[in-house]
């Protein structure tokens, strides 16, 4: 799904301790990923178009949102190699043609 967007509503309580509001806040996504994407396919759609921006002394940051136990981590530990292997490629080329 392309561009989803999420409202989070947020109960708080304002200065005086007891008066509650609700605060909404909106996120809006780059994209999101099912359980049937690979992480070759994340790393193709969503970080591997931004990797330039490293050689152009830029930075770059990854997130991953989502519920407890439901993969981050295995997924982030995915595209971090695929990235690591991606940047030396890169990086054999851009100093042997400059």
């Amino acid at each position: 799904m392309k561009n989803p967007k999420i409202t989070v509503h947020e109960c708080k309580y304002k200065v005086d301790g007891v008066t509650k509001t609700i605060e909404n806040q909106e996120f809006t996504f780059d994209n999101s990923f099912g359980e049937e994407s690979t992480n070759e396919e994340l790393y193709f759609y969503q970080v591997k178009p931004i990797m330039d921006k490293i050689f152009n002394q830029g930075v770059v940051t990854i997130f991953a949102y989502g519920q407890t136990g439901s993969g981050k981590t295995y997924t982030m530990n995915g595209i971090q190699d695929i990235a690591v292997k991606d940047l030396f490629e890169r990086g054999i080329d851009y100093w042997e043609n400059h």
